[in-house]
């Protein structure tokens, strides 16, 4: 037993060890605000909370997409399903499906309605809330486009059945209507312990 326990210290040691000569860091050791680089593009660290890490792409993922034809509904949505056949299996590629969390957010509209409806996934866009929480984090007036959340502006019964929030290169928010095409910016939560490749701030 004690051999068993030296044997997986070496080898600790030794996984260490290797990914320092790569100049990779735990996930955890980078600042709100930092960036790391991945094989899908560098994203932001937007909170680190315990042992989770959340973190936003930089620059856009996918631009010109449309949130759908007729709904501001993000569960029947055509971006939604955009992540789930796309982009969440290239985020489970890139990072390891146990190294993505599941969050649950509030899906309720800007003027606060549908508060009972709630989103389970690994990836995603932003919410308002978040949009408005990360503001200063998000900022990138290189970004070509506005970029979608997933927070409809309010419902059919208030006369808005397809404007969803979104937000813009310096952070601005507003309204849209769901069949435009805009960029989207994935939003994810990782496990803190692992290994990335952190940008060194200029």
């Amino acid at each position: 037993m004690k051999k068993e326990i030296l044997n997986k210290a070496k080898e600790l040691m030794e996984m260490l060890l290797e990914e320092e000569k790569k100049g990779n860091v735990r996930l955890s050791e980078i600042p709100v605000g930092g960036k790391f680089d991945t094989g899908i593009g560098r994203f932001i660290v937007l909170e680190q909370k315990g042992e989770k890490t959340a973190v936003i792409t930089e620059e856009l993922y996918r631009k010109d997409v449309r949130f759908d034809d007729d709904s501001n509904e993000y569960f029947t949505s055509e971006l939604s399903d955009l992540f789930e056949e796309e982009i969440f299996p290239e985020f489970k590629e890139e990072f390891g499906a146990e190294n993505l969390c599941d969050a649950t957010t509030s899906l309720v509209t800007v003027d606060m309605q549908n508060k009972d409806e709630e989103l389970h996934a690994k990836a995603r866009p932003l919410t308002f809330e978040e949009a408005r929480k990360y503001n200063e984090l998000l900022v990138n007036k290189d970004l070509p486009d506005w970029y979608w959340t997933c927070t409809a502006w309010s419902t059919e019964e208030r006369g808005w059945p397809y404007s969803v929030a979104v937000v813009s290169p310096s952070g601005g928010i507003r309204s849209y209507g769901c069949n435009y095409g805009l960029g989207v910016r994935p939003f994810c939560i990782l496990k803190s312990n692992i290994f990335v490749s952190k940008v060194e701030e200029d």
